[in-house]
């Protein structure tokens, strides 16, 4: 049975979107793969920086599916705009690319953010790709394991908790990752658009473990290696101490027409080394 752990929403008051945003990209596009940006270490204020992304060559999803030319391969932001790129390094016979993202718009430079590769059409017959010199680049990650069995699946709130429900264990040594199935709590589309339902969609990422006094270490987790599968997105903790419990707290700024939203979902990690 998978376990449950404590969902909080908050309505960020922010400014109104000017662009009405698609969420898919484009129909014609049959399939799309999330990707993690590891933007930490800048400001906490929106910007932009140029991106870089390897695409695996175990990824036969992608490599099976795409045009020989390339032509059918786009990055999108989360809301389904197309973001300037280039393929930067390209063999299809030996599934070697590299894509390049210029000037992408972050709305929190010290996150871990999210943009898709949209891909799949066979009927793409132009180039959609640029040409630019890309700066100090920002590495995207591509995932492509299933989540572990560190899995929390429902992320409802349970009434009268003071505590996450969920909860795992590990040694002061292990470095884990903890896998929170977010899917569920974005809202989606009354109606189809682009023959989707998309709706809502996940901007950036901020990890936290927290004490019983509610102070964050970043010495427990590795932010820079937070990864976004479909639906899921995982978090790598590390250390602690032996004997005390942790609060890790994902919060999750989300992006749509006209409707944002800061979620935190949350899970108990108990340290404890197992000695006789």
């Amino acid at each position: 049975m998978e376990s449950e752990s404590v969902i909080s929403v908050q309505l960020l008051n922010s400014n109104p979107i000017t662009v009405y945003n698609m969420t898919w990209y484009d129909s014609n596009f049959k399939d799309r793969y999330p990707v993690a940006i590891n933007v930490i270490g800048g400001s906490e204020t929106a910007g932009t920086e140029d991106v870089e992304i390897v695409v695996p060559k175990d990824f036969d999803r992608f490599w099976t599916s795409i045009r020989p030319d390339g032509f059918d391969i786009v990055i999108a932001d989360p809301d389904g705009n197309a973001e300037a790129f280039k393929r930067s390094v390209y063999n299809y016979a030996d599934r070697s690319l590299t894509l390049q993202a210029d000037n992408v718009n972050f709305q929190n430079r010290n996150s871990v953010a999210l943009l898709y590769i949209y891909f799949n059409n066979p009927d793409q017959s132009s180039d959609l790709a640029g040409s630019f010199v890309a700066s100090s680049p920002k590495i995207g990650t591509i995932a492509l394991n299933r989540p572990s069995s560190l899995s929390v699946g429902n992320l409802e709130q349970g009434q009268g908790n003071d505590s996450p429900a969920a909860s795992f264990q590990k040694t002061e040594d292990e470095e884990v990752y903890i896998w929170f199935r977010v899917g569920s709590l974005l809202t989606r589309r009354i109606s189809q658009y682009n023959n989707h339902l998309d709706y809502e969609q996940i901007s950036y990422i901020k990890v936290q473990s927290l004490d019983a006094a509610g102070s964050n270490d970043a010495n427990r987790y590795i932010e820079g290696e937070t990864r976004f599968l479909p639906s899921w997105v995982g978090v790598k903790v590390k250390a602690g101490s032996a004997g005390v419990d942790y609060t890790i707290a994902v919060e999750i700024v989300t992006t749509s027409s006209g409707l944002t939203q800061t979620l935190s979902a949350r899970a108990l990690l108990r340290i404890r080394n197992l000695l006789p």
